[in-house]
């Protein structure tokens, strides 16, 4: 079960690095270039809720409320790593939405182009400040994206070598399955981007000990609640057509989403089956923010907070795979 006193008792290096934040969210990504020895001077987003979160808990960081799309990159400091996170609600394949052609996307005449092209803030605020490194997170659908050459292009046209790879934050000790698409852009050496070796993290680090109400009715997850015969062990159950249940202490979460909860914790007692939805928190340590981390907005909000983070961790081990790059820390494996 979840000790978080533990873990997070790693030593923080000391912060000889900058970083700007842009589509921060209520800060995953800041939180893990802080324990890679980054003071991030600057983080933007355009939900006030966000921005708030944010704010309560990296106070002596400069926030910004803004469009990014719209935004004059002048007024922020210069550091030396971007990271950016734009929006990737567009970019997802969801509802058999369909690849758009350049000429239409271009025109940014629908709510979907005008999302998907905030990935061209990124471009904007590199060619303002000329960080020595970038490093952008979306979903894997965002190399699909007709308009991705091009945006691509442009950041090769201002110096910029790339590096893209996918990372999954269970193999950077995450107790959660979540692959998402980064690109590192650097104007000197490359980035180390080899995955540690480390052990894999399970779920059960991050459970609260409660095992739910018993269970007196049928449930969408029954059928996978019928399937558990080991007694007294936590069981990953999903809110999903197919899914099978899962052992805690064998397996890490599925991906964590914004929009809602979908992970149920079953448990086969002597006294029958028990059952209950994951609470926001463990969301949250799932995403490996510590229990510190405070969290505003309503229940929703705070979920939606949670779904759209950067695992911290992932974004702790590009932060110190980078600084290496930039001779600031030696490259290290994730806690």
């Amino acid at each position: 079960m979840n000790d978080p006193a533990t873990d997070h008792e790693d030593p923080v290096p000391i912060h000889t690095l900058t970083a700007t934040d842009l589509f921060a969210g209520a800060g995953g990504s800041s939180a893990g270039l802080e324990q890679a020895g980054y003071r991030v001077l600057a983080a933007a987003n355009h939900w006030p809720t966000a921005v708030k979160t944010h704010a309560a808990n990296h106070p002596k960081t400069q926030h910004h409320l803004a469009n990014l799309s719209e935004t004059d990159f002048r007024a922020f400091p210069s550091t030396d790593l971007l990271w950016a996170s734009p929006s990737c609600v567009w970019h997802a394949r969801a509802g058999g939405r369909r690849k758009p052609p350049v000429e239409q996307e271009r025109l940014k005449a629908d709510a979907g182009a005008i999302d998907r092209a905030t990935a061209f803030a990124v471009i904007a605020a590199a060619e303002v400040h000329r960080y020595p490194a970038v490093v952008v997170e979306n979903v894997r659908e965002f190399t699909d994206w007709s308009l991705f050459p091009w945006w691509l292009d442009g950041m090769q046209h201002l110096g910029y070598q790339v590096q893209q790879t996918v990372i999954d934050a269970a193999t950077i000790g995450e107790a959660q399955s979540r692959r998402r698409w980064f690109g590192v852009f650097t104007q000197g050496d490359s980035v180390d981007l080899t995955p540690p070796s480390i052990a894999p993290r399970h779920a059960d680090r991050i459970l609260d000990p409660d095992l739910g109400k018993p269970v007196t009715r049928r449930l969408y997850v029954t059928p996978q609640i019928e399937q558990i015969t080991e007694k007294d062990i936590p069981h990953l159950v999903m809110y999903r057509r197919n899914a099978r249940p899962r052992r805690a202490d064998q397996h890490p979460l599925a991906t964590v989403t914004a929009g809602g909860n979908h992970h149920g914790i079953a448990t086969f007692t002597a006294a029958g089956p028990r059952f209950r939805m994951l609470t926001p928190r463990e969301r949250a340590r799932a995403q490996g923010f510590p229990d510190a981390y405070r969290f505003h907005g309503s229940q929703s909000d705070v979920v939606k907070q949670i779904g759209n983070a950067v695992p911290v961790r992932v974004s702790r081990f590009l932060g110190e795979r980078v600084a290496a790059s930039l001779g600031a820390l030696p490259a290290s494996s994730p806690r």
